[in-house]
């Protein structure tokens, strides 16, 4: 029995049946495993993250670098242009507004040349210097009653640092907004 074109023995698939099923509960455990490591590497960032944040916050780290690439040359109706388009297309307007109404971000509207409160209590006058760096290093100053992480995680992948020309444009379109 068992031979080629025939139906295997009842022993042979007995031994097939619990082969298979000694299989599966070793995928079984190994998945729960993954699972746990997952789930633990999980809880362990959670206690890392809330550490972070419940800790004396760090000093303010120094001031950008004072010289950058320049980028390509634009005329000034050029950057309020690229600064309109990166407003609407890279995400800005779902938390900074134009009109002076209140976002996850601070408004547009009469922002350059103000002097804001920040979280630590400190003031600063919103000049093109504190523009970049709020735009490539979100978190280095956070506006009082503003959530840090909220931008840098959104605008992450946007590579602002490498993008000097996008930053004038942004600073352009920002100041044109004078309340």
């Amino acid at each position: 029995m068992g031979a080629q074109g025939q139906a295997p023995s009842g022993d042979g698939l007995a031994r097939w049946l619990l082969g298979g099923l000694v299989v599966g509960l070793i995928v079984l455990g190994l998945m729960i495993a993954a699972y746990a490591v997952g789930y633990d590497r999980g809880k362990s960032h959670e206690r890392r993250v809330a550490a972070r944040t419940t800790t004396t916050p760090a000093p303010p780290p120094p001031p950008p670098p004072t010289t950058t690439a320049p980028g390509p040359t634009l005329s000034p109706a050029e950057l309020l242009a690229l600064g309109k388009r990166l407003y609407t297309g890279d995400g800005c307007s779902g938390c900074h507004s134009l009109n002076g109404s209140a976002g996850a971000g601070p408004t547009f509207k009469g922002l350059a040349g103000s002097t804001v409160t920040l979280s630590d209590g400190s003031t600063v006058t919103v000049d093109d210097a504190y523009l970049a760096r709020s735009i490539t290093d979100p978190d280095a100053q956070i506006s009082k009653g503003y959530q840090s992480g909220i931008m840098s995680s959104a605008i992450a992948s946007q590579g602002l640092k490498n993008k000097p020309a996008d930053v004038r444009a942004l600073v352009a379109l920002i100041k044109a907004q004078r309340g």
